[in-house]
């Protein structure tokens, strides 16, 4: 079959060539202006960084609706009352909003003269947004100091000074933020508000209050209800809290609770011992939480162009990229606290600028014989919710489905370099992209050697984009990136800084790899890829791996499994694609926070439980987790 594949392709050189030619005969000038104009408009502030959900990133959906539209490709989608449109819209979750009913903060406390005093919702708290819903007490109140509690650190605040601290059926006090807080490259960074709830469900609480930063409670990001797609809701009901309301529970003043602050924060360091004496004021707290979650809908956009043989037209080409970005920061920013305009001109409306590039030329040539699904998807810095939400939900079969080609990130071409994964996706793809790169520059005017790339492959199908979804359903892949800098997920990311000579030429290399396979009368060869190593760190600083791909979104009732890589922990263990691991070394799995954090508590080499649902079943199996390299 391989021996099939390369020989027509040996034969069809010469027509590409002329295809090559014909592309070049569009004046450069006029392809590079097109791409600065989608570039300058996607990432303009207008777009307000096209965050999935917002009115920016559906001006962009607008925007690339209508260049689909120009170019004359057929709308990809049709809606429940069978029109056709480019739009394929799904539910996306933008915030939170506190219940009509249902919320309620009752505190009872000690004064200093001894008498008892209850005080019902008319102190400063609030809801977290990642709050789970439900009630809590009435029950004791005990303060956790950080509320972390980390081997890896060798801080615990639920065991100071080498005592355990007794939390079961209680809720714990703590400060937001960490003992190290003026430090932004601290370890400690990477325990945020979420992880605290589950460090305190796993030490027996039952809710937990988080002492404001700021002194004007108003102002604490934390009061302002925000919803986390990629991870759900939280371990445990969790209230903000202003610091005045922390003084009166603890019975303190505000210099009093700053140096209780202070005295806690230097059990950073473990050969300091600290007492941490809090006047005894027996507090009680009940409160109850009831959010209601705001949707709104969010857009893949589909651009078809028909294939032109009678046979082959019924498989299908997807080439593919993300418009969204991050909107003004918050989740997913490098930029801390900002709340500028990120403008995602390498991240990615480059690969947009490329993907609307690639579709002018195939229609311009006119002689695909399979059909070219040309696919923007929005939701990919949430957790590939878009490309996600297509697998799931296909327009066109992906068992007729025979490659998909994903742009991300191709503005920055910097000395040639052209990083392609997924070549172990497909048993010819190897061959097929080095040759590419050989034959195809060499064949067009106006093209030298230097116009080559230097590539660097990578055979693994997953990788933090929407290539990751397609390759889980057994498509192959291959994904198309030139590297991270500098200003990657900042507002620096800028329309000035983008390569637009590089995009043009990427977006010619490409369009030539998708000619041959479009012209091979063979369909590219599934192949199971060998994996690349995790990457370290992450998150929660997880040193080992089970190898599985996590599903983000919020389920609520199990982690899904996108991916099993092989020859891991987790196929090795039976855990298979579309599972919900709900329960992990004896801890509940609610969605992918939840299963980071117990991550986080095992061992590599040892063995533990793992409890999967896979339809109506539930499934107990055994995994060995391995070392992350």
């Amino acid at each position: 079959m391989k021996r099939n594949f390369y020989g027509l392709l040996l034969v069809l050189t010469l027509v590409f060539s002329v295809a090559g030619q014909k592309a070049q005969a569009v004046k450069t000038d006029v392809v590079e202006a097109n791409l600065r104009k989608h570039v300058s408009y996607l990432a303009s502030d207008k777009l307000e960084g096209r965050r999935t959900g917002e009115p920016g990133a559906t001006a962009a959906a607008g925007y690339v609706t209508n260049q689909f539209a120009a170019l004359k490709l057929r709308p990809g989608f049709k809606t429940a009352a069978g029109k056709a449109n480019f739009m394929q819209p799904f539910q996306y979750v933008t915030g939170v909003e506190m219940g009509k009913t249902g919320n309620e903060f009752v505190l009872e406390l000690t004064q200093k003269d001894g008498k008892r005093i209850k005080v019902e919702n008319l102190v400063p708290a609030r809801p977290v947004g990642f709050s789970p819903n439900g009630s809590v007490g009435p029950v004791s109140i005990v303060f956790a100091g950080f509320g972390i509690s980390s081997a890896d650190l060798k801080y615990d605040d639920y065991k100071p000074n080498g005592v355990d601290m007794d939390v079961k059926g209680k809720i714990v006090i703590v400060f937001d933020g960490n003992p190290d807080n003026d430090n932004p490259q601290s370890a400690f960074g990477r325990i945020d508000a979420r992880t605290k709830a589950l460090m305190a469900k796993d030490h027996g609480a039952v809710g937990m209050l988080l002492i404001s930063r700021e002194a004007k409670f108003e102002d604490d990001k934390l009061t302002q209800l925000k919803y986390d797609q990629t991870t759900g809701e939280a371990a445990i009901p969790t209230f903000v809290i202003s610091r005045n309301t922390a003084e009166n529970i603890l019975g303190v003043n505000a210099d009093e609770l700053k140096t209780i602050e202070g005295l806690t924060a230097m059990r950073k360091d473990p050969a300091v011992k600290v007492n941490v004496r809090i006047p005894d004021t027996r507090p009680i707290a009940a409160f109850k939480v009831n959010l209601v979650k705001k949707t709104s809908p969010a857009y893949n956009i589909i651009g078809v162009l028909p294939g032109t043989d009678p046979v082959l037209k019924g498989e299908y080409i997807v080439i593919g990229a993300h418009y969204d970005h991050l909107g003004r920061g918050g989740q997913g920013s490098l930029a801390p606290n900002s709340t500028e305009v990120h403008h995602g001109a390498d991240d990615n409306a480059s690969g947009t600028s490329a993907l609307l590039e690639l579709a002018r030329q195939f229609v311009a040539g006119g002689k695909n014989k399979r059909t070219i699904v040309f696919l923007a998807f929005s939701g990919e810095e949430e957790g590939l919710l878009g490309s996600k939400f297509y697998v799931n939900n296909p327009v066109f079969p992906l068992e007729k489905t025979i490659a998909m080609f994903n742009l991300d990130m191709v503005g920055r071409l910097n000395e040639g370099k052209l990083n392609v994964g997924g070549i172990g996706s497909a048993a010819e793809w190897n061959e097929l992209v080095k040759r590419r790169n050989e034959v195809y520059f060499d064949s067009l005017a106006g093209y030298t050697a230097a116009a080559k790339f230097n590539l660097v492959l990578s055979e693994d199908g997953y990788g933090p984009s929407d290539h990751a979804s397609f390759y889980g359903k057994k498509v192959p892949v291959l994904f198309f990136f030139t590297g991270t800098h500098l200003d990657y997920h900042k507002p620096s990311d800028t329309a000035d800084k983008i390569n637009y000579e590089g995009i043009k030429r990427i977006s010619s290399y490409v369009a030539d790899i998708v000619r041959s396979v479009d012209q091979n009368a063979v369909r590219p060869t599934y192949t199971v890829a060998r994996s690349a190593p995790a990457p370290g760190g992450g998150r929660g600083g997880i040193s080992i791996t089970l190898g599985t791909i996590p599903g983000y979104g919020d389920g609520g009732d199990g982690m899904v499994v996108d991916g099993v890589r092989d020859n891991s922990p987790a196929s090795e263990a039976g855990i298979k694609v579309g599972d919900k691991i709900v329960k992990l070394n004896g801890r509940d799995v609610r969605n992918t926070q939840d299963y980071m954090f117990v991550m986080g508590t095992m061992k590599a080499g040892e063995q533990y439980d793992v409890v999967v649902k896979r339809g109506s079943e539930t499934i107990p199996l055994k995994i060995t987790p391995v070392k992350r390299q």
